[in-house]
């Protein structure tokens, strides 16, 4: 896969940097890198629908450069969530060496949220932002499902209280009360400027309503804007092939309330092909000023296939809301394993209905 991340590093940026970044999946993926694409044995990940254990973002951002993104989930060989876990730790141990940051917030959750036998789909994903300058960062994401779903709020609330959030813990019971499934607990690890840490919930079987109502958490967000965000990218829901997901990012201890708040659409349920699914993404860009020529260079760079060939492609589109910006990512599948066939339209696929 090193290759199509070196075409994306390429097609988005940073400018004269490939050879430099290209070995990031290899490094993120551990030993299973070495395994041939859909190997004998290979692990199911979660990760993406084709379960290809490696994800790619580009993010947009008014006066920024597109920053590209990769997500992976090391693994152990053989593979297991056991032996993925002990691998990612490795892998992370390396990359902080490597690029000199410190794991001091890791070690004061590893425990509660990587258990000896854990029961969740995945111990450990590893992620690395690449900025237009400067050292890449990254970000660590474990599973809520770790302890069983039963646990997935008190793993939550006692992982704030250890990084520090303890007032902000009573705002994930708000969540669950309201519908919200916790699904990932998320640390900013690196050379972020205001590291972060980000709690995520599913809404099953739920609309745009649901996410401008948790939008509400944050002070200065206008629920408005969010609900239009989700009606344009997949309807009016509700969502039953695969839900929103909402994400609050915590950078305040003294603060009750979250910093920022992120809806995650599951686009590639909603539409029959990919070429529609672009389109959405192109138009929800124009409206907000950015070019689309980055995210067509990226296609180009992930596939040669035409998009109505398949749908899955553009498996998420998402929209960071704080009181001071906003920022609209494109997730990107590598389909190493299969090509998902172009779907019937269904009713509630068909925006604003």
């Amino acid at each position: 896969m090193h290759d199509q991340f070196g075409a994306l590093v390429e097609a988005v940026g940073p400018p004269g940097r490939r050879t430099e970044f290209e070995q990031l999946p290899s490094t993120l993926l551990g030993p299973s890198a070495a395994l041939p694409t859909g190997a004998a044995g290979a692990w199911c990940s979660v990760v993406a629908d084709d379960h290809s254990p490696v994800e790619y973002s580009i993010s947009f951002e008014a006066g920024r450069a597109p920053q590209l993104r990769l997500l992976a989930e090391p693994n152990g060989t053989p593979p297991g969530v056991r032996e993925n876990t002990a691998v990612g730790r490795r892998v992370l141990c390396g990359l902080a060496e490597r690029y000199g940051f410190d794991l001091r917030r890791f070690a004061l959750v590893e425990d509660l949220f990587l258990p000896d036998r854990p029961q969740g789909a995945f111990g450990l994903w590893c992620a690395v932002v690449l900025t237009g300058h400067g050292e890449p960062s990254f970000k660590i994401y474990f599973d809520l499902g770790a302890r069983g779903d039963g646990q997935a709020l008190e793993l939550v609330q006692e992982g704030l209280i250890r990084l520090g959030f303890r007032r902000a813990r009573r705002l994930v019971g708000d969540a669950v009360a309201d519908g919200g499934r916790p699904m990932y607990f998320a640390l900013d690890l690196g050379r972020w400027s205001r590291p972060r840490v980000k709690v995520y919930f599913a809404h099953h079987g739920g609309g745009p309503e649901d996410a401008a109502r948790a939008a509400g958490a944050v002070p200065g967000i206008i629920g408005g804007t969010v609900e239009e965000f989700c009606r344009a990218a997949a309807g009016a829901g509700p969502f039953t092939a695969r839900p929103l997901v909402s994400c609050y990012s915590l950078v305040d201890v003294e603060r009750e309330r979250p910093g920022g708040y992120t809806v995650h659409v599951p686009v590639r349920d909603y539409v029959e092909h990919d070429g529609e699914a672009r389109a959405r993404a192109v138009a929800a860009m124009r409206r907000r000023g950015h070019d689309p020529v980055v995210l067509d260079r990226a296609l180009a760079a992930v596939t040669g296939r035409r998009l109505d060939a398949g749908v899955g492609l553009i498996s998420y589109l998402s929209q960071v809301s704080t009181p001071h910006a906003e920022r609209l990512t494109v997730y990107l599948s590598a389909e190493a394993n299969r090509v998902r066939p172009p779907r019937p339209r269904v009713p509630d696929a068909v925006p604003g209905r």
